[in-house]
């Protein structure tokens, strides 16, 4: 008897969705994640200018740096997680998923680093994370079974 193929399981929880390191993720997939992680961030980022009342991308107090760099701290771990997992759909590493989380590390802590080149500087990493992110989004898949797992698209 032959073995049954190693099927696609569809992840069903918040924790597989969004904190799953394992397997792999479709184009379509992560782009409705990602999607869903920058709303949540917009609004809990307007919300801290809410409270805060802060110009939004210009902080204020202390408390509004703090607000900001602990809720784009925590929305890194499942950025992370998802690009992981879409990387392992192109049957490639972590690496570039590693890059991007400590590239947005590093711009999550802007507002402490009293840089005179800010701007600039800013710039460039957004631009570096935002081709990161284009790249893992635009390159399809490998098609069937790779060494990550069973494709996320029937074939």
């Amino acid at each position: 008897m032959s073995e049954p193929a190693e099927m696609y399981v569809e992840d069903k929880t918040i924790s597989e969705i969004f904190f799953k390191l394992n397997g792999r993720l479709n184009r379509l997939r992560y782009f409705k994640r990602k999607l869903v992680l920058g709303v949540l961030l917009t609004m809990l980022l307007h919300l801290g200018y809410r409270i805060f009342g802060y110009e939004f991308g210009q902080v204020t107090t202390p408390y509004a740096a703090i607000y900001n760099t602990i809720v784009s701290l925590i929305f890194i771990i499942p950025n992370y997680c998802l690009s992981v997992r879409r990387l392992q759909d192109m049957n490639r590493g972590k690496t570039l998923a590693i890059i991007s989380a400590i590239l947005s590390a590093i711009m999550a802590f802007q507002d402490f680093t009293g840089l005179n080149y800010k701007f600039y500087f800013l710039l460039i990493l957004a631009t570096a994370t935002l081709a990161i992110g284009a790249y893992i989004l635009v390159v399809p898949g490998t098609r069937g079974k790779n060494r990550y797992g069973a494709s996320p698209i029937p074939i």
